[in-house]
């Protein structure tokens, strides 16, 4: 079995000329039904980009999001996928979708979080790449953490069984958002910065918070968080460092395919995720260490947060 917290399936759909439907098993793609159930996918974040780039500019706009949430929902129908919305749904069988909106930029009021739970959102980002009215991004130039009406977001989503996910929060609002959360949260698809220093990787000081609160990373396949040259070997530092700091119970899997255009050599598409277990076991994971990685662990987590 196989969970991936973060796959930018939609944006795939919104932004590509022509795009094969998602049945077909197109040579090239990152990732698509044939190739996700043979990598054994069990379950997949399905990530609503709510974001247009106006010659040079990122915006967001809530059409996007409305369009992202209708693909998805699409595909269900018309392919069999199951849109995950309690934690019973969790044990359907065949591949299932948990839809996440990749940054809060779109919701207007803690009030519009219950509509988008209507409409089967179960994650929830609390930034992208900019700073909004909740928090403060990885990219910000003075992250004053997590605003007062932040504090109201995260405390909406948890009591609706939402997951948050702090992928892209800068540091003091990730802190601020752990010390907030009753229940745990994620960090969908990013890397440890004590390993590769990079903006979108995550520090010690939020990891060992994440990890005292039983959340989980999503080791992520953004090339530049990996290494200079990324291989499965490369990412599976990651992994081990992890687990040497914080345990292994803090790792799972965020691949960001369909969201990155070039990968590590060897995780070309999701069907090659076999190549980064063997890595695991080469970095000396046990079977048991490796399962946690690539399953367990994100279904723990699920069964805590959804209602």
């Amino acid at each position: 079995m196989f969970v991936d917290l973060h796959q930018d399936i939609a944006f795939h759909f919104l932004t590509s000329l022509s795009p094969p439907p998602f049945d077909a098993d197109a040579g090239g793609r990152q990732s698509d039904l044939p190739k996700l159930r043979r990598a054994g996918a069990e379950l997949v974040f399905a990530a609503v980009f709510p974001f247009v780039n106006a010659y040079g500019a990122w915006n967001p706009d809530a059409r996007l999001a409305w369009e992202g949430v209708k693909i998805y929902h699409a595909i269900a129908e018309r392919h069999g996928v199951k849109i995950v919305e309690t934690r019973g749904d969790l044990y359907a069988p065949g591949l299932k979708f948990l839809i996440l909106l990749e940054g809060a930029d779109v919701v207007h009021d803690v009030g519009d979080l219950r509509l988008w739970h209507r409409l089967g959102l179960r994650g929830l980002g609390v930034t992208w790449n900019l700073d909004n009215r909740w928090g403060h991004s990885c990219y910000s130039k003075n992250d004053r953490g997590l605003t007062e009406a932040g504090a109201e977001l995260v405390d909406a989503a948890q009591r609706l069984g939402i997951v948050v996910d702090l992928a892209h929060a800068g540091e003091a609002t990730a802190l601020d958002v752990l010390r907030e959360a009753r229940k745990p949260v994620v960090i969908s698809h990013a890397n440890a910065r004590g390993v590769t220093p990079h903006p979108r990787n995550v520090s010690d000081e939020v990891l060992k918070a994440l990890a005292d609160r039983g959340g989980v990373v999503g080791l992520t396949f953004i090339p530049s968080t990996i290494s200079q040259s990324p291989t499965p070997r490369d990412l599976a530092k990651h992994a081990s460092y992890l687990r040497d700091k914080f345990g292994v119970e803090i790792i799972a899997v965020g691949t960001d395919y369909l969201g990155i255009s070039t990968t590590p050599q060897g995780l070309e598409s999701v069907d090659k995720i076999d190549n980064f277990v063997k890595a695991l076991k080469d970095a000396g994971f046990r079977d048991e260490e490796v399962e946690a990685v690539m399953w367990r662990n994100a279904y723990r987590l699920l069964r805590e947060v959804l209602p």
